[in-house]
């Protein structure tokens, strides 16, 4: 009986330890990047930035994906403040000497609503800037983020557009 409760407790801790680390990982990927060339530039701008030639993009249509990206990052950055504060907030709930698990969830479950929001604004972003395209440079782009997922390691990182067809 005592050993398997000091286990249990064993296993408790640990989940503790592995949520910490998981969600203080999240506040640092929420940060904005440093400047305009920055990780926080949403990655179908970066994209087409880098492709633009092959997407036959004008200037014109440039220039509108970089004040739509820009917007969206204007639009973002209350919510990535308090995404910060929330992600603070369980730091300082899972460093207490006995975490309330209510408490420590309750969190988890705010944190997990913020992130929702903010993607999806980022996905706002992306689908205004997709608008942009004609079909044809929207077949493209596909073509060019399959060679990117195809080179690194069939992920294009927070924000991409995934085939689910695969996992099924």
């Amino acid at each position: 009986m005592v050993q398997r409760r000091r286990s249990s407790r064993a296993v408790g801790w640990a989940a503790l330890t592995a949520a910490a680390l998981v969600l203080g990982t999240g506040a640092g990927a929420a940060q904005p990047g440093p400047g305009p060339d920055g990780p926080d530039r949403p990655g179908i701008e970066r994209m087409l930035e880098h492709n633009a030639e092959r997407l036959h993009l004008d200037a014109a249509t440039r220039e509108r994906i970089r004040a739509l990206a820009e917007t969206g990052r204007e639009q973002s950055e209350p919510q990535r403040e308090a995404l910060h504060a929330l992600h603070d907030e369980m730091h300082a709930l899972l460093t207490s000497d006995a975490p309330d698990s209510a408490a420590v969830l309750a969190k988890a479950d705010e944190i997990g609503r913020a992130e929702t929001e903010l993607q999806k604004q980022r996905l706002r972003t992306m689908l205004a800037i997709r608008a942009l395209l004609t079909p044809e440079q929207r077949r493209e782009l596909v073509k060019i983020h399959e060679e990117f997922r195809a080179e690194h390691g069939g992920h294009g990182g927070p924000g991409c557009w995934r085939d689910r067809g695969e996992r099924e």
